[in-house]
């Protein structure tokens, strides 16, 4: 784990956090004066707050977990991390005395896992079939609310001839500021002044074969520091590959 996580206060302002988020691409833990964990603040959470106010706090956002402790059984942890959809937890001194003392994160896992914790399995057995895309001619006020409504984290994006030409997720779109949208924009009906996919979106998107290892994917995960791949056979994008899907598929082989 991390022992000297960057954290943020209760009460400091969401634009604080916002920043952090740019700054530092990670989940934040919660803590009070005393360097209590309260929780995490997550960049859907971040997607989540519409308020364009300068004085709202990280107080009434923050998101709640499981405790996770020094101690812990690492297959507990994963486990915890992928039933919260989590890639960056808090790690508490105790149950009982919740200091925290560190963070631990699903790309520190796959960094110290041994080799034979990785299943000699390949890409097209983990991943997601059924892509969900957007349009690099969408615009950033569409994809935002389907990020808040649906859940999903990235989109790969393809152009008008259906071809991959890039990645959006929830940090390019903090990154880039858009989440500062007019409210009137989520659903479309004000669309005008919204930025479009192709202003924002990560390029060239990073793709893998589906006959590719786990640990391939892994390997190019933490050497690209990113949370996902785009599955391709001969240029086509046939599936999609995150580091939870790893994460399932390696925690029965952890010791």
């Amino acid at each position: 784990m991390d022992n000297h996580p960057v954290s943020i206060n209760i009460n400091d302002y969401v634009t604080h956090a916002r920043q952090l988020m740019r700054d530092y691409h990670m989940t934040l833990p919660v803590v009070d004066d005393n360097k209590a964990v309260q929780g995490i603040i997550s960049e859907q959470d971040i997607l989540n707050i519409t308020s364009t106010k300068s004085n709202v706090t990280v107080k009434g956002y923050t998101t709640e977990i499981p405790v996770i402790t020094g101690d812990m059984d690492i297959k507990q942890a994963v486990a915890i991390m992928i039933q919260s959809k989590t890639s960056v937890v808090p790690v508490l001194e105790s149950t009982r005395n919740r200091k925290l003392c560190g963070a631990l994160s699903i790309a520190d896992i796959f960094k110290n896992l041994d080799q034979s914790d990785v299943p000699d399995r390949q890409v097209k057995e983990f991943m997601t079939q059924k892509v969900k895309t957007c349009s690099s001619d969408d615009h950033l006020a569409k994809v935002w609310t389907n990020m808040v409504e649906k859940g999903y984290s990235g989109y790969p994006v393809l152009d008008n001839h259906n071809m991959l030409v890039g990645m959006v997720t929830r940090y390019d779109i903090i990154k880039s500021g858009g989440i500062r949208i007019e409210r009137e924009d989520e659903h479309g009906s004000r669309i005008g002044t919204s930025s479009r996919i192709s202003h924002i979106m990560s390029k060239p998107a990073y793709t893998i074969t589906p006959e590719a290892s786990l640990k391939e994917a892994i390997e190019m995960m933490l050497n690209l520091d990113v949370g996902r791949l785009c599955v391709t056979n001969r240029e086509k994008l046939v599936g999609i590959i995150d580091r939870y899907d790893i994460a399932k598929a390696c925690i029965n082989e952890i010791q």
